[in-house]
């Protein structure tokens, strides 16, 4: 019951959290990583609230109006703040600290108290992430380093053609390296891709105050800049990579190379998804599930990481993407491995070597879960065309009579 007579409810799943685990950017790394915010309550009915991403997180507010609600009962409203200074470093506006927020949570203008009249890319981005089925860190990077500062505070609605292209060429430095300018120009797509997606659900969720999604729609990528990565790992090169990498990375590295699953689905996979010979993928980027069959040896591995584990358990211990990266750098560098591999290269890995042992493409389709059977052509054609080359190197001559064909003297 607060000073005025309301009864506040208590929100299903909120985790409370004192404010020792969210003052300092080490605390707050020891918090879980999850979608549901960690809350602080300031003061009676005003509760200040930490979301905790895979590559940093979000300030948000939450605060109890009697006249908020359905049925004039009264409810929470609740509005995001700004980025915590968990990747970068708080400049009192978009990136906030944990004594920025309080002020801003505190004060006579916060947020709560009146509905925005516009709609930020901010709070737009907020609203991708939180929903997201499936937490992908680097774009949540993405949106921290290379969106939010320039584009951040902008209106949804008042964005331009213009000021998005003029957003999109600025992510590519002026250079006559023919080949740099090409990977900078991929890498822009890959960041307008974010910034799309972003802006195509504000228009989605809140017609009212995004009425058009012309102004983006009209914005045109650069062309022909993607090329596929085609590194592999030899198996005498994925052995000694994991030798050299640390847990619990190496274990999660032998479960992509046995299973040619994503980071992404080896983080949500749970030990009840571990049967007796395969592994059930039930959220996979495609949004299809998938069952993988396994070897001998991976069902033992497997088998071992989920003993006496509760089923709705992880499989894999977590590791933060930007760790995975040094990590994976530091053991190409250590096992003398060059070029250097990345994660997503072991999965790329595991296609070849199906590829190379006589599986069609439809089979590798399924297996990595591809949505499209282009995709796997493309991923692959470097090895389907050295397969090919020695398919047609065991063609019979047509000129020279082989020793088996002469025919036996009488």
């Amino acid at each position: 019951m607060g000073e005025t007579g309301e009864t506040y409810p208590k929100l299903p799943g909120v985790i409370m959290a004192t404010a020792l685990r969210l003052h300092t950017r080490e605390a707050r790394k020891k918090l879980p990583v999850r979608s549901d915010p960690y809350w602080h309550e300031l003061r009676r009915g005003l509760h200040l609230g930490y979301r905790h991403g895979a590559s940093g997180g979000s300030w948000l507010l939450r605060e109890f109006n009697a006249r908020a609600g359905k049925d004039g009962q009264g409810g929470y409203v609740k509005r995001r703040l700004g980025a915590a200074d968990d990747v970068l470093s708080a400049d009192g506006m978009h990136v906030l600290s944990w004594t920025d927020a309080c002020a801003t949570a505190l004060g006579t203008d916060r947020p709560t108290i009146t509905k925005p009249a516009r709609l930020t890319v901010a709070e737009a981005a907020d609203a991708y992430f939180s929903t997201r089925t499936s937490i992908n860190s680097h774009d949540r990077l993405t949106w921290a380093r290379f969106i939010e500062p320039k584009l951040g505070s902008r209106s949804v609605a008042e964005l331009t053609t213009g000021d998005l292209e003029k957003w999109l060429s600025h992510q590519v430095p002026s250079t006559d390296d023919k080949e740099v300018l090409r990977a900078a120009r991929a890498t822009a797509n890959r960041r307008w891709t974010v910034l799309r997606a972003i802006l195509n659900s504000a228009f989605r969720k809140d017609p009212a105050r995004v009425p058009s999604a012309e102004a983006w729609r009209r914005v045109r990528s650069f062309q022909r800049v993607d090329r596929p990565r085609t590194r592999t790992l030899s198996v005498a090169e994925a052995r000694k990579l994991l030798n050299a990498l640390p847990e619990p990375l190496k274990t999660m590295a032998r479960g992509a190379l046995e299973t040619g699953l994503r980071l992404g689905e080896l983080e949500a996979l749970r030990a009840a998804d571990v049967g007796r010979d395969f592994v059930r993928v039930r959220n996979s980027k495609s949004g299809k599930p998938r069952t993988v069959p396994l070897t001998g040896e991976g069902a033992a591995f497997f088998s071992s990481l989920v003993t006496d584990k509760a089923p709705d358990a992880p499989v894999f211990d977590f590791v933060s993407r930007i760790n995975v990266s040094r990590q994976m750098r530091a053991a190409c560098v250590a096992a003398d491995i060059d070029p250097p591999a990345v994660f997503h290269d072991l999965r790329r890995s595991y296609g070849s070597l199906l590829l190379n042992s006589g599986a069609s493409s439809d089979a590798i389709q399924e297996l990595l879960g591809h949505a499209d059977l282009r995709m796997t052509r493309r991923a692959y054609a470097h090895i389907a065309d050295v397969t090919l080359h020695r398919a047609v190197k065991k063609l019979p001559s047509f000129t020279a009579e082989s020793p088996k064909s002469r025919p036996r003297s009488v």
